[in-house]
């Protein structure tokens, strides 16, 4: 494909000899397609030139040479060299030639003999030929005093060939034609136009890899550097001009390449050590057409990549795992819960594993996303599993995870577990007591080394996770009987938190109650009645024993919540029978309410309420007449009431 003139490419071509004089005739042929320079130079000035004007960021595309001029240059140029080679048409036009002037004649060559010049001995007919090659200045004038000492006439041969001869009073003709030298040129801009094309493409992938952050560095079959970006500058404090050229090996040998060029085999995300520096390292062979060229390193810190795997799964982690309560949440002002509400703040500024323990229904869970919310995992997940709803087999995917074909069902890629999931979190296992003696062998190694193994899986995942812990069970009376091990519970019970049930706190049914239930009768539509339904309730409430604890009133409460919702046209219909009905194990001692009469204990109860609500509202009648959802006469004249006084 010929060059756009805007882009004709630059020949520059050296020579001392008489083939300067052809590649002078050759350049105008050529003044439309090619700028072809003519330099009257060999070797080392050659060579000097050449880096001189290609560091002065002079645009050359290609050298053009010929003999040991060539040679010379296409080991040592910076660009490529096109060779002024002879084919057998040059060498039988420069013989024919050579018959004329005499009829013995010697070919003195650069490097090699012309082959097959026995097939046209009918030709030449009459002329007796010998061939010599040279390869040094010093070996050609030897092979012309050789040929002249045995009566040869004319030398047939390159430039200095053909200056040697002239020297010692022999004719000679040079073996390169005109023909010879533009076929050489038309190479020239071939290998000009692959040249650029190979620039463009090292300039494309340079600025590539320079927007890239991690550190990259290039380098040929040699092992020597053809290409840094800035961040392999920095990682080293070398610049890039500094490291071209050389072996990789020596500027850093613990990032060498060399084992990846005798094996031609990647080595992926290797660990590193350069000083004091972790890095994750790949070195990746390159092939062109199939054949070894050279290898890529790049290099990652690791604690940038940690960054970065926190920052993913921080993003793409289910929005299921968020801890909704905090520990101002806790409704209680009883001794017990105060000291809860106290270690659990306490403990929030630490990253040590809490064990919290308690009856079902205290609120363990509730205790675990406030201690959560209060420390620095805020904003990372929070992520729950009940250890006794699971089967063993079950339990054991869900908390570690699984390679694909760990088993049969797995999922297809597999699968990340709990533990990974709460990276950089907190895991919170409930019921951790229920957890299989088998598997808390498992839970007890990730707990001491803070590594996940997958099943089916030889790579552990590192992991960052606080971990809380709740069980109903005496674990100590478990270890006894040897079903919980001694090691794992000393591992768990580092910071533990009893939360006594809610027998033990009888103070706090109420104020618990009313805010239960005031969240009920709103998703139930029918706010207005709280007063009312609390008058009623907290009698029975607070003499009842809550086997379930705040779960059990909780469920209490919801019952209330919709016997009112049917109710909602006519609220003081609802008295002891409707809650017999609806509440039978609030009445299975058959006994009412000590104090009096359950309407006298029942107004009594509204009393304390509204006068709670006055307070708070600072003695704000109105304010706490539009809290209680009453008018504010009737505010006034509950308040009046005998019965009250």
């Amino acid at each position: 494909m010929p060059f756009r003139s805007e882009e004709k490419p630059v020949i520059w071509a050296f020579s001392a000899s008489r083939l300067r004089q052809v590649l002078e005739s050759a350049a105008p042929i050529y003044a439309e397609r090619a700028e072809v320079r003519v330099f009257d130079l060999s070797f080392e000035g050659a060579l000097e030139t050449a880096r001189s004007l290609t560091e002065a960021d002079e645009r050359v595309d290609a050298f053009v040479a010929a003999g040991s001029n060539g040679a010379y240059l296409r080991d040592h140029a910076p660009v490529p060299v096109a060779l002024v080679e002879v084919s057998t048409t040059d060498a039988l036009q420069a013989l024919a030639h050579a018959r004329t002037l005499g009829r013995r004649v010697g070919i003195v060559n650069h490097r090699r003999v012309l082959p097959g010049l026995e097939r046209w001995k009918d030709l030449l007919r009459g002329v007796q030929i010998e061939q010599r090659s040279y390869v040094t200045p010093e070996e050609a004038r030897a092979a012309v005093a050789e040929l002249a000492a045995h009566g040869f006439e004319v030398v047939v041969g390159p430039g200095p060939a053909c200056d040697e001869a002239e020297r010692a009073g022999l004719k000679s003709v040079l073996l390169y034609s005109l023909e010879c030298v533009c076929g050489t040129i038309e190479r020239a801009m071939e290998m000009a136009q692959v040249a650029r094309a190979e620039r463009r493409r090292r300039e494309q992938l340079a600025a590539v890899i320079d927007h890239i952050d991690e550190a990259v560095v290039s380098v040929d079959a040699s092992e020597r550097i053809a290409l840094v970006n800035p961040g392999f500058e920095r990682l080293l404090g070398v610049s890039g001009a500094e490291l071209l050229g050389k072996r990789l090996s020596s500027v850093a040998p613990e990032l060498s390449l060399s084992r990846v060029l005798e094996t031609g085999s990647p080595e992926l995300r290797t660990f590193q050590k350069l000083g004091a520096r972790s890095l994750v390292v790949s070195r990746i062979p390159v092939r062109e057409r199939g054949v070894l060229s050279g290898a890529v390193l790049t290099c990652q810190d690791s604690r940038t990549l940690l960054r970065v795997d926190r920052d993913l799964r921080s993003e793409l982690r289910p929005r299921r795992f968020i801890a909704r309560y905090e520990l101002a949440g806790i409704v209680g002002t009883s001794a017990p819960i105060r000291t809860v509400r106290a270690l659990a703040e306490q403990y929030a500024g630490t990253e040590g594993t809490v064990l919290i323990t308690g009856e079902s229904g205290t609120g363990k869970e509730m205790v675990a996303q406030g201690i959560h919310n209060a420390g620095r995992r805020r904003d990372r997940p929070f992520v729950a599993i009940n250890c006794a709803a699971f089967p063993e087999a079950l339990l054991e995917s869900e908390l570690f995870g699984y390679e694909e074909g760990a088993f049969t069902g797995s999922r297809r890629g597999g699968r990340a577990g709990l533990f990974e999931a709460a990276h950089t979190g907190t895991i919170f296992l409930d019921e951790v007591g229920d957890v299989p003696i088998t598997l808390q062998t498992r839970l007890l190694r990730v707990l001491q080394e803070r590594q996940v193994l997958r099943l089916g899986s030889n790579d552990p995942t590192p992991i960052d996770v606080r971990v809380i812990a709740a069980t109903n069970r005496d674990l100590k009376r478990e270890i006894a009987r040897g079903a919980f091990r001694d090691d794992l519970y000393y591992r768990l019970n580092i910071l533990p938190i009893p939360v006594p049930p809610l027998r033990a706190r009888s103070d706090d049914v109420a104020p618990i109650a009313e805010a239960l239930l005031r969240d009920a009768l709103s998703r139930h539509g029918v706010p207005d009645v709280l007063p009312r339904a609390l008058g009623l309730l907290l009698p029975w409430l607070e003499r009842y024993a809550w086997p379930g604890n705040v779960r059990e009133l909780e469920n209490v409460l919801e019952r209330i919540a919709v016997l009112y919702s049917h109710r909602a046209a006519a609220p003081d219909r609802v008295g002891p029978d409707e809650l017999r009905a609806v509440l039978p194990e609030l009445f299975q001692g058959g006994e009412e309410p000590q104090g009096g009469d359950l309407r006298s204990a029942r107004e009594a109860q509204e009393t304390a309420v509204i006068r709670r609500v006055i307070g708070e509202c600072g003695g704000n009648m109105n304010e706490a007449a539009k809290r209680l959802g009453v008018g504010r006469s009737t505010l006034y004249r509950k308040l009046r009431a005998p019965e009250r006084t």
